[in-house]
């Protein structure tokens, strides 16, 4: 049986508790523990913010939701 146990991060008592977990089970083969990716990388975020200025400089450049719905369902 395997048992997932999830803390918040930025959680001082989250990151007390880890500690203390990881000193219990040691080098234990049986127990892992890894921090779950939940948010964007600082180049998701910079590569979003260089579309999103895009846009509003060039919007014309676009395609309304409308017209790529249309297209995709037109393939």
């Amino acid at each position: 049986m395997n048992y997932t146990i999830k803390i918040a991060e930025n959680e001082n008592e989250g990151e007390i508790l880890i500690r203390q977990i990881k000193e219990l089970v040691g080098d234990s083969p049986f127990v892992s523990i890894y921090e779950e990716e939940t948010g964007l990388s600082d180049d998701m975020v910079q590569e979003l913010e260089r579309r999103y200025q895009q846009v509003i400089k060039n919007p014309q450049d676009g395609k309304s939701w409308e017209e790529v719905n249309k297209d995709l369902h037109n393939r």
